[in-house]
């Protein structure tokens, strides 16, 4: 079953030394559920790339593959190391998250997780993806 989606994505970014960050998008998409899982396909513009974004989201797991500008897989287990990538246009990097907070409603999908590339702590992200049936 696929149904249309009204987005809203909210990433707040903490890193050591440097004020809190946070980034809010609005987009239209998709939510798919097949197999017990659901499959959120959105559009992003990150500066002058279009990235198409898919969130595979299970009861305890789940992955972020972005596509497009980019190439990146993010895996998430709660309280679990999973190893993921990205490439862009400086090359290919090994990615590490580490879930502490992974939630998922009818309506809601929350992550908070630690970031390394390689072996560099990236800083701890937390990401809420609100989605709504239509397109207002």
């Amino acid at each position: 079953m696929q149904k249309a989606v009204k987005i809203k994505l909210t990433t707040i970014i903490r890193q050591p030394d440097v004020e809190d960050q946070q980034m809010e998008l609005w987009s239209q998409g998709t939510l798919t559920v097949k197999n017990n899982r659901r499959y959120l396909q959105y559009e992003e513009q990150l500066e002058e790339l279009s990235i198409r974004t898919t969130v595979k989201i299970s009861e305890n797991e789940a992955v972020i593959m972005r596509s497009g500008g980019l190439q990146m897989r993010l895996p998430f287990l709660l309280h679990k190391e999973q190893t993921g990538n990205l490439t862009n246009e400086q090359g290919s990097f090994m990615l590490t998250t580490k879930a502490h907070e992974l939630s998922i409603s009818d309506t809601r999908f929350k992550v908070r997780y630690d970031l390394a590339m390689g072996s560099a702590h990236v800083g701890e992200y937390e990401m809420e993806i609100q989605f709504l049936e239509g397109n207002q």
